[in-house]
C-alpha cells in the first residue's frame, strides 16, 4: 500500500487488486472515506501487477488518479 496527495490536497491509499476475469486494477481509497476509484494495470498476475505498481511514481499515481474510474 501506498499513500498520496491529490492535487487538491485530498489523501488516497492505493493498492493493487483484482476483478473479474483476472483483470488486475489500482483501487484509489480516499483517507476520509467518501470515494474509491480503479485504474486498470497491464499485469496478467498478482505478482507482476505488485512490481508495476512499485516502478510507478508517486506523480504516474496522481495521474492515474485523476483518469481513473468510480469502483463500484
Amino acid at each position: 500500500m501506498r499513500t498520496i496527495v491529490d492535487q487538491n490536497g485530498r489523501l488516497w491509499d492505493v493498492v493493487t487488486g483484482r476483478e473479474s476475469y483476472g483483470v488486475r486494477v489500482l483501487l484509489y481509497c480516499s483517507r476520509d472515506g467518501n470515494a474509491v476509484r480503479k485504474s486498470a494495470l497491464d499485469s496478467t498476475s498478482s505478482l507482476f501487477a505488485e512490481n508495476e505498481f512499485q516502478l510507478l511514481s508517486d506523480y504516474e499515481l496522481r495521474q492515474r488518479l485523476a483518469h481513473a474510474e468510480i469502483w463500484s
